[in-house]
């Protein structure tokens, strides 16, 4: 492992990790000594690339001032290298995302994508030459909070400059055809690689030369805009990154059309869903992570927060390399994350549209919580069933509890408990990894949601006659 304690740059930088590594450098975190404030620092050897072609990133960058691009503070140089100093942008890219999740949601693929087009059209807007990225890939945009920034430039380049090229680069998946061929360069090459951008988020794969789409992730409309952009021929694409934003926009409000029976006013608080365990062990703070990590796939706005001391938001954190942001919370595999804290801090106010909250077992603290959802996970093996006997029985149990038993083991159907006060019951297949959905995880998850938001289910649905997953009511038994 590397180590930077004592590697000062330039008599300022103190190096403090490695970022990630690229074709042609390494991008380095460090710490302005005297402003007290990171930095990223790209270093590229200048057996790689020549001064020049280094300097021209460096002011292709300095002409575009927006959020979403990093700031350049400076360019500097030893015997062997090139620095460029860029702000320090924290987040997750979402090639990382992906890698945790598998593949997002269309709400949350059409969210980033309309982002995207927004930056490539800031660029292909420039004066007085418009500017090719040339690289688009889900490494180079990261997810910081919920807004995309996109980074590395080393192979933008002026659409003046296109036709002179004598070298060409891109990312194997994400490069446009012309990129291999040698044709014209123009503004729809940066189309193409938005289309494989985004159909890398439905899927978790790129685009082949001939594209699959499956039907559970990407409906008609979404795969129409798909097939646009990864047109072979650049004169059947998107004529600007401007075009394709306005088509998903219209995705979008068709979805939020849709929406609009589950949420039909922005409410005024965030809407609270309480989970516990009825035991140690029982797996409420998995179910909690993987319920708010499907509210986030479904594109809205939550928040997991931590009402237990089990801390594993910060080893998570630790594992993760992520950092608190000044609310106190911290982006873990795309989702928002908040700690336990002490009585005594006080943090900045936030809003989340929900808020996913963790009391772990602390089964009286969320029995009197205030809450618009309760979620109680039980177990549903013999050992423990006096325990989710007594847990679901509970007399201060809170009304329209959904009772949720985890690692479902169908044998014993017949065996567990009813619960009180009509609450509905859910069989919850087992799920290794919370921030992964599978089909059948999915299924149930839809479920909850329709439930604790007050949605028809067109019917009760029997456990004993389907497949896990299934929702049931204390009649059942």
């Amino acid at each position: 492992m590397e180590r930077f304690e004592n590697t000062t740059l330039f008599g300022k930088y103190q190096l403090c990790r490695v970022l990630g590594r690229g074709r042609s450098g390494v991008v380095y975190l460090a710490k302005h000594k005297d402003l007290e404030e990171y930095r990223a620092i790209k270093q590229v050897a200048k057996a790689c690339v020549d001064a020049q072609q280094f300097r021209k990133e460096a002011l292709i960058l300095k002409c575009i001032r927006h959020p979403g691009i990093p700031v350049v503070y400076d360019l500097e140089e030893d015997e062997d290298f090139c620095y460029l100093i860029e702000e320090f942008l924290e987040g997750d890219s979402l090639y990382a995302l992906v890698s945790d999740m598998g593949h997002f949601s269309k709400a949350m693929t059409v969210q980033y994508g309309i982002q995207i087009c927004h930056l490539v059209n800031i660029l292909h807007s420039a004066r007085p030459t418009p500017i090719l990225y040339l690289d688009l890939q889900p490494r180079n945009l990261l997810v910081c909070g919920d807004t995309i920034k996109l980074v590395d430039f080393d192979h933008a380049i002026h659409l003046e400059e296109a036709e002179h090229l004598t070298k060409r680069y891109g990312t194997i998946g994400c490069a446009a055809p012309e990129q291999y061929t040698g044709a014209v360069l123009n503004e729809r090459t940066d189309i193409y690689a938005i289309g494989a951008v985004l159909y890398y988020m439905l899927t978790g794969d790129f685009p082949g030369k001939t594209p699959v789409y499956p039907k559970e992730q990407i409906d008609r409309s979404l795969a129409k805009v798909l097939y646009s952009c990864l047109k072979e021929n650049p004169k059947e694409r998107y004529e600007s990154a401007d075009q394709l934003g306005k088509a998903l926009e219209q995705i979008q409000r068709q979805m939020e059309q849709r929406k609009a029976g589950v949420f039909r006013r922005e409410p005024e608080s965030s809407l609270v869903i309480a989970v516990a365990g009825a035991f140690k062990g029982a797996g409420a703070t998995h179910v909690a992570l993987g319920f708010a990590a499907y509210l986030q796939r479904k594109g809205l706005s939550v928040l997991y927060e931590e009402r237990n001391e089990s801390g594993v938001v910060r080893q998570l954190a630790v594992w993760k390399k992520s950092t608190m942001d000044q609310y106190g919370v911290y982006r873990i595999c795309g989702l928002s994350m908040l700690p336990l804290y002490g009585k005594a801090v006080k943090l900045e106010s936030h809003f989340y549209k929900i808020v996913v909250r963790d009391y772990g077992t602390s089964f009286h603290q969320f029995s009197q919580e205030t809450a618009d959802g309760y979620m109680l996970v039980c177990g549903s093996k013999p050992w423990q069933l006096e325990a989710v006997r007594h847990a679901v029985q509970f007399p201060e149990s809170p009304p329209g509890m959904a009772v949720i038993y985890n690692q479902f083991c169908r044998q014993l159907a017949e065996k567990l408990p009813g619960p009180a006060r009509e609450a509905e019951c859910f069989l919850m297949p087992d799920c290794p990894n919370p921030f992964v959905c599978t089909r059948d995880v999915q299924k149930v998850y839809d479920e909850i949601f329709m439930s604790l938001t007050g949605g028809k289910l067109g019917g009760v649905l029997r456990a004993l006659s389907g497949k896990a997953g299934n929702i049931f009511t204390k009649k059942d038994f």
